[in-house]
């Protein structure tokens, strides 16, 4: 066990001990000062525009904007990099020499991006280096928002005083519970990101089809629907959420990407139509490079999983 902090009470000094300490990548978008302030540490992943790096330390709106007006204002889309295994291993070496116990680390889906498998080896070559030492890397099988819940479910069996590999497990098996519906609004961006061909954006736009993407189990992207219209993609979405939210767990996180004004609207309705709590939380540069502004996103717990 690990010595996280002291609480006071009185005159007396009570020592909290936690099984492990929790890292994760900057794929999940809460604000960094969050995260450490949550007692858990962040490797970055970063974004290019203009041939220019940037480091995803976003810990305020202001920042979240100013990627926004850089990405319409650059005549290009942003790109994105993966985070090596090398870098990985340095960074867990770096955790692990202030804290001396267990980590459990929760890694951007690996459906999405080699990052998953640039964690574990980098995990792998600590542990060999450090015997006794256990990285625990967990697939959130998803990324932004999606993986959120991951990681407040993750603090909370933190403060339990869960052991390190019972926790993982659990984490891995309630990220599949995890539904998430993304609706795009320009299709350009996943033209650019290959996930649709220039002709189907071509028709798409014209149409005005906006499609209704999907986490699926293994974490990989699938379009569920093509509706016509924006209102129209929101109702499925909205229908769908009243139907398979686990009712005891009656929470929508709403991500946008640049677009708060549409997320209260839909949050205005989820909280009237249902009666659900609603966070709204910003879609960041790793995926908002890839879906561009406009995108909403829906996550929730359902009995249902990811079978849609």
């Amino acid at each position: 066990m690990c010595e996280r902090f002291l609480l006071i009470v009185r005159p007396v000094c009570i020592i909290l001990l936690y099984m492990f300490t929790i890292t994760t990548d900057t794929s999940i978008d809460v604000f960094r000062k969050e995260i450490l302030a949550d007692g858990c540490r962040y490797i970055p992943l970063t974004y290019r525009i203009k041939g220019k790096e940037y480091a995803d330390e976003f810990s305020s709106d202001a920042e979240f904007e100013k990627f926004y007006r850089k990405m319409e204002s650059a005549g290009e889309l942003p790109t994105t990099s993966q985070i090596t295994p090398f870098s990985h291993q340095t960074f867990f070496e770096k955790v692990y020499a202030k804290n001396k116990c267990d980590i459990v680390h929760l890694s951007l889906s690996g459906g999405l991006s080699t990052t998953y498998v640039s964690a574990c080896t980098g995990a792998a070559d600590f542990m060999s280096k450090n015997p006794g030492a256990k990285v625990h890397v967990v697939d959130t099988l998803g990324a932004t928002t999606a993986s959120v819940p991951v990681y407040r479910k993750a603090i909370e069996l933190m403060r339990k005083g869960v052991e390190a590999s019972i926790a993982a497990d659990k984490l891995r098996q309630y990220a599949k519970s995890i539904r998430v519906h993304i609706v795009v609004d320009d299709l350009k961006y996943l033209r650019h990101g290959g996930r649709i061909s220039a002709a189907a954006a071509a028709i798409g736009t014209a149409l005005d089809i906006k499609p209704i993407i999907v986490f699926d189990d293994e974490g990989k992207l699938e379009v569920y629907k093509r509706p016509l219209g924006l209102k129209k993609a929101l109702r499925l979405v909205i229908n769908d959420i009243k139907e398979t939210i686990r009712l005891d767990q009656k929470k929508v996180w709403i991500a946008h990407a640049d677009a708060r004004p549409l997320a209260e609207k839909a949050a205005e309705a989820l909280r009237t139509e249902l009666g659900a709590e609603t966070e709204i939380c910003w879609i960041g540069p790793v995926i908002g490079s890839h879906t561009g502004p406009g995108t909403i996103g829906f996550v929730f717990e359902s009995d249902s999983g990811r079978k849609f």
